[in-house]
């Protein structure tokens, strides 16, 4: 014959699951971001239920790098050919980071429409990947 489970250890179990899931789910929420296009990242309606932070995918506009004078970091502006986001990045700028090339940035949008990222991602330029395929 089965042994039937005493209410309170019932209880306990449901309290001890709820509290796991309660805590899984805070800290999931803050540190979810959106990964996103320049396009779609720009479109008011599309961002306003996403959140803070967000992950934009664009390339950098040739000729827009702007690199701060004595400090790392850049200002840019990052396009995905159809509309153009202006960054400002104040950590070090990673090497592969040049014109045109893909990158993808972490951050919010500040209050004067610039873009402020945390985090900077630039992919190495498809030069470097034809002169692997070479060899």
């Amino acid at each position: 014959m089965a042994q039937r489970i005493s209410r309170k250890i019932a209880i306990t179990i449901v309290l001890i699951v709820a509290g796991f899931a309660i805590l899984f789910s805070v800290g999931l929420k803050g540190s979810l971001v959106y990964y996103l296009t320049v396009s779609e990242f720009m479109d008011p309606g599309r961002r306003t239920d996403l959140g803070d932070n967000f992950r934009v995918n664009g390339n950098v506009l040739p000729g827009s790098i702007e690199r701060h004078e004595g400090a790392p970091g850049a200002r840019f502006i990052l396009t995905d050919g159809v509309k153009r986001l202006p960054v400002l990045y104040n950590k070090e700028v990673p090497d592969t980071f040049v014109d045109g090339a893909e990158a993808v940035v972490e951050g919010s949008l500040g209050s004067d429409g610039t873009f402020m990222a945390v985090t900077l991602l630039a992919k190495c330029p498809s030069k470097y990947e034809a002169q692997n395929r070479k060899r």
